[in-house]
């Protein structure tokens, strides 16, 4: 699977409902501007740029290390809302070319 794919995978299989669900819960943008704060400071740790090739190689490694503890995809009857699905839908925000209002 190319890098380029993942942030439309993931957007597809569950983070557009979060992102949806901003405008009905104020609640959820404050926290997926939480997430997003914390993964530009995580990269800028590392002394990389925060930019699309740093975001995707983050969104890529989360994925990986949320699955082999065990975290799976929120079936969509679900409330989404847990650490992982509000980390990984924060970075497909991040990714957008021009962010939501």
């Amino acid at each position: 699977m190319s890098e380029d794919s993942w942030p439309a995978r993931i957007r597809a299989q569950f983070a557009q409902r979060v992102l949806d669900l901003r405008a009905l819960h104020p609640g959820v943008g404050a926290a997926l501007d939480q997430h997003a704060a914390e993964v530009r400071q995580a990269i800028a740790s590392l002394g990389q740029p925060v930019g699309r090739d740093s975001l995707v190689g983050y969104l890529i490694g989360f994925w990986d290390g949320a699955h082999e503890a065990g975290w799976r995809v929120p079936a969509p009857c679900e409330q989404p809302l847990d650490f992982a699905a509000l980390r990984l839908s924060a970075v497909c925000l991040m990714l957008d070319p021009e962010p939501a209002a």
